[in-house]
């Protein structure tokens, strides 16, 4: 259901969509894990945080890299 919502007739817009995706995700497992940290400073919730760290991030860099190439290859 939320996947067929996600696909697009371009394939850029749906690699886009996706990544957008992934960025809320990560953001939310960032948030997750910082939040946790309060309880507990070490295991699970320092993973969670660095791992939505890492999503988010190289989420961002590949939707740059997507709008990037959109760019070029629209004329």
């Amino acid at each position: 259901m939320l996947f067929t919502k996600l696909k697009e007739k371009d394939r850029l817009a749906t690699i886009e969509n996706y990544c957008i995706l992934f960025i809320f995700l990560g953001s939310i497992t960032l948030s997750l894990g910082i939040g946790l940290t309060v309880v507990n400073t070490k295991g699970i919730p320092v993973i969670l945080a660095m791992i939505g760290a890492l999503i988010s991030f190289l989420s961002t860099v590949a939707l740059i890299f997507t709008w990037l190439i959109r760019e070029l290859f629209s004329r």
